[in-house]
């Protein structure tokens, strides 16, 4: 596992179990509190903002299974953290900051700070990321160096998206490679050839926009905001609004990334308000990323075609490509860089983040769906990532081949349609099958959206 901004992260996942005592019969473990020390950490639950965390997923195994060794990976990976998203900030953050400059008096009790507090965000370069963001890149790339040793040295070209922060991004991760200097970083302009389609496939989707999932999170901002502001009048100058109360949240993620240690904001909310304001987000991408927007599969099903078509081409045992992939012949590990609207596209094509539920009763307004499988701040932390790897697994009797695993922030997460394989990977058999049956369903990308090929 790899820790990033923080040791903090790690520790609300820490369960400490006494061992047994050297003794030859079995007996119980020692009595334990029965939070087995939990704490709850609110950096875990921002979707979209968060400083990168590894997820935990369903527990299963971070290396091969016995008898299997990854002979290729591909992963496509969220730029790292930022100053601050535009729409968020000009929609709930910056308004709140011009309140607060006009208001410096009269904060007490828990926001007691605010009279001396400043904001860590910096107009001028919005998007671009941050220093502790280059940090943490650095960090990814190096647990990517460790967990994939052989692959990692056949790197020779990695794909980023036109934006500075995408490219700033793969450059800082690639140094954390001993040849990281020699690996070719190449913007990708427009989508054109094979393995390197999809990388901003929202980008040439006149179809796409950002609006779904607007009206749906302001009514259950509403529905908890109110609540939150009510508790927070005694101790401010002026009355919160909605939005107020949505940027003072994002202002906890945004200022840990920033300054690389929690933000003060992030003991201001309760247990529940943070759980609420979680929701919100996953009720936003949702309608605008995920299984609610019918767009969503068109968008996400091109790189897992690409990747299937590229696997397929890659010799397991020499590692060999075949000519016309696009990328360079002995090339084993594939990195792509975007931005947080691509990993949930391909989570929903794939179904490892989609409820069971019906459509209907996955995202209401008016309370939280506590069942719901889409939670985006397991998905789209900065440097948020989906990949794939290619298991050539020999010494497994009856198993033996190669098969696909899904990796979402360091964690396998099985395909609910296939988990035939070792470690609830899916053969390579019948994961082709099921990316041309998608591709197939979910093909006419551009007639879906209102473009021609070009």
């Amino acid at each position: 596992m790899m820790l990033s901004l923080s040791a903090l992260l790690v520790a609300s996942y820490t369960f400490s179990v006494s061992a047994y005592p050297a003794s030859q019969f079995q007996v119980p473990l020692q009595p334990q509190d029965h939070s087995q020390g939990y704490e709850f950490d609110p950096l875990l639950h921002l979707p979209g903002i968060s400083p990168y965390f590894d997820a935990v997923g369903f527990g299963l195994e971070h290396t091969a299974p016995v008898g299997c060794k990854v002979t290729a990976a591909s992963y496509i990976i969220r730029h790292a953290s930022i100053y601050g998203n535009d729409d968020e900030y000009q929609t709930y953050i910056r308004p709140f900051l011009w309140k607060l400059e006009q208001h410096r008096q009269g904060w007490s009790g828990p926001l007691d700070f605010m009279e001396q507090w400043h904001s860590p965000i910096l107009e001028d370069r919005l998007e671009d990321i941050t220093p502790a963001g280059a940090e943490d890149a650095a960090k990814v790339g190096d647990h990517l160096r460790k967990r994939y040793p052989e692959l990692a040295p056949t790197v020779k070209r990695i794909l980023a998206d036109k934006k500075a922060r995408t490219y700033d991004t793969a450059q800082a991760l690639v140094k954390a490679f001993p040849h990281g200097q020699d690996v070719e970083v190449v913007r990708i302009l427009h989508d054109t050839n094979g393995s390197m389609d999809a990388l901003v496939p929202h980008k040439s989707c006149p179809a796409f926009n950002k609006e779904p999932g607007k009206e749906e999170m302001a009514k259950f901002v509403h529905h908890y905001a109110q609540h939150v502001s009510t508790r927070l009048a005694p101790f401010t100058p002026f009355e919160l609004s909605d939005n107020d109360i949505v940027g003072l949240q994002g202002l906890c993620g945004y200022e840990s990334a920033i300054r690389g240690q929690r933000s003060p904001l992030c003991k201001v909310f309760t247990d529940a308000e943070w759980m609420s304001y979680e929701y919100a987000w996953d009720l936003r991408y949702a309608h605008m990323v995920g299984p609610m927007n019918p767009l969503s599969p068109y968008l996400g099903f091109p790189w897992l075609q690409a990747q299937s078509t590229l696997f397929q081409q890659i010799d397991s045992e020499s590692g060999a490509t075949n000519t016309g992939t696009g990328w360079p012949e002995g090339q084993r590990f594939f990195l792509s860089f975007t931005h947080r609207e691509v990993p949930p596209f391909v989570a929903t094509a794939l179904g490892i983040f989609n409820s069971s539920s019906l459509a209907v009763e996955e995202f209401p307004t008016d309370h939280i769906n506590w069942v719901r499988a889409w939670r985006m701040s397991d998905l789209i932390p900065f440097l948020g990532h989906v990949g794939m790897e290619k298991m050539t697994c020999d010494d497994r009797p009856g198993r033996k081949g190669d098969y696909i695993r899904v990796i979402a922030n360091t964690a396998p997460r099985p395909i609910p349609w296939c988990q035939d394989g070792p470690g609830a990977s899916c053969s390579m058999e019948k994961f082709v099958e099921i990316i041309a049956n998608g591709s197939s369903k979910y093909g006419d990308f551009h007639k879906v959206c209102g473009d021609s090929p070009k």
